[in-house]
């Protein structure tokens, strides 16, 4: 995965600040690869797991019990992208580590 190297990093959060880049919904929008309303729901809803528990292997049932009780389609869609992994990391707010699904920062 890609890593700001340290020196850099203050001025990564100069810029961010200075653009309000971290913090735009706007902006998030237009990175986000599926602006379709029900994806992100279910992007939020993962994200929101992972914030609370931290990364996550994706057979974790915390991930995969919830997916199973999800309405037929927002099962379809997940499944339409390949599964819940191929679906995740269509969306620039995951990124997989090792066997880990994470948030991206």
């Amino acid at each position: 995965p890609f890593v700001i190297p340290e020196h850099l990093r203050g001025q990564l959060e100069e810029f961010e600040a200075l653009c309000d880049i971290s913090n735009s919904n706007h902006y998030q929008r237009l990175l986000d690869n599926n602006p379709d309303q029900t994806c992100e729901s279910l992007y939020e809803y993962f994200s929101q797991i992972l914030e609370k528990h931290g990364p996550m292997e994706m057979n974790n049932k915390l991930l995969v019990g919830e997916y199973e009780h999800f309405p037929e389609e927002a099962r379809k869609i997940v499944e339409d992208e390949g599964g819940l992994k191929s679906f995740l990391l269509k969306s620039l707010h995951f990124v997989m580590v090792d066997n880990l699904i994470c948030l991206r920062r």
